[in-house]
């Protein structure tokens, strides 16, 4: 309560403690506007004809204060001019009551107050729990979305995660006329792998060719693991008749993991690469399916090749 006469702060305040409300007193505004900084009251009774500073300041200061522009004001005031009342609600007070008070009068606009804030407190509390709410859906559902689209094992996009992103980056490739790549990788004798080794290393082979072929090419391009020992990387940018630089890269590297790691396994892949050209109307499917094919023809070269070497060494 802020008013400069000390007879009717005690009698409002005798009158709203017998209810059950804690009361704060100040005699003019400056101390008003201190003591609501530093503890905001739920509710400030406020007079307007007070010296040095009146009720209309002292409201215009607590509703520039990011601390104090929420708190419901009543004015109290023995100006009782249409003028004066407007002034007030223009300020941003939310009632007024013109002295001599009535009791019951004053009890009840109290009460009125108090519970709109309540009322107001307890909305921004359910849209925050709203808020909160959605934006734990929106997360579960990216995680959703992002296990629905990678793969376990290796952390990769599995085939559903190649061909949403793929086919995506593919139709902006034909449009803006760039020519994209694609590569079919499959690791060789994984199954001798597990059935010598057993199948936990055969897992540690899939992630090790993994993390060669994630860190072989850019962020931008699309690495994933379409089947067990099946990958696919989709180039979206990339100069024409280059699939041989890619092919040569992948495989530095992994001759690269295999000196730099003496394991019981050494890894090796067959690789196919085909190019996209501008004036070819062929889909994402197609060119997978070429890719496929390149690679078989790619392990079969390097069976014939290690056959060779077999014959030559049993002479």
């Amino acid at each position: 309560m802020v008013d400069d006469t000390p007879d009717n702060l005690r009698l409002l305040a005798k009158m709203l403690e017998l209810q059950g409300y804690t009361i704060r007193k100040s005699l003019n505004g400056r101390m008003a506007l201190q003591a609501a900084e530093r503890h905001p009251p739920d509710l400030i009774l406020l007079d307007i004809n007070m010296p040095e500073m009146n009720g209309y300041e002292v409201c215009q200061q607590l509703k520039a204060s990011k601390i104090t522009e929420k708190i419901p004001i009543i004015f109290i005031s023995a100006l009782d001019q249409i003028n004066d009342k407007v002034q007030a609600f223009e300020l941003g007070g939310q009632d007024y009551i013109t002295k001599p008070f009535q009791e019951l009068e004053v009890l009840m606009r109290v009460r009125n107050q108090l519970l709109i804030k309540q009322q107001y407190q307890q909305l921004l509390e359910q849209n925050q729990s709203l808020e909160d709410e959605i934006q734990e859906r929106l997360k579960a559902e990216a995680e959703i979305r992002q296990l629905s689209l990678t793969d376990e094992l290796t952390g990769l996009y599995n085939r559903r995660g190649f061909f949403w992103l793929a086919n995506h980056q593919f139709k902006i490739a034909r449009r803006t006329e760039i020519f994209c790549c694609l590569l079919f990788v499959d690791l060789d004798g994984l199954k001798q792998i597990n059935d010598s080794l057993g199948h936990e290393i055969g897992d540690r082979a899939i992630f090790d060719t993994a993390q060669v072929l994630k860190q072989s090419f850019r962020e931008s391009d699309i690495v994933a693991r379409i089947g067990g020992d099946e990958f696919v990387i989709f180039v979206s940018v990339c100069y024409p008749g280059n699939t041989d630089e890619f092919r040569s890269r992948l495989q530095e590297n992994i001759d690269r993991f295999n000196q730099e790691h003496n394991y019981s396994y050494q890894l090796s892949i067959s690789i196919g690469a085909t190019q996209c050209a501008l004036n070819e109307n062929i889909s994402l499917e197609q060119l997978l399916e070429e890719a496929d094919k390149l690679m078989y023809e790619h392990k079969r070269t390097k069976r014939l090749g290690d056959e060779s070497k077999g014959n030559d060494n049993s002479k």
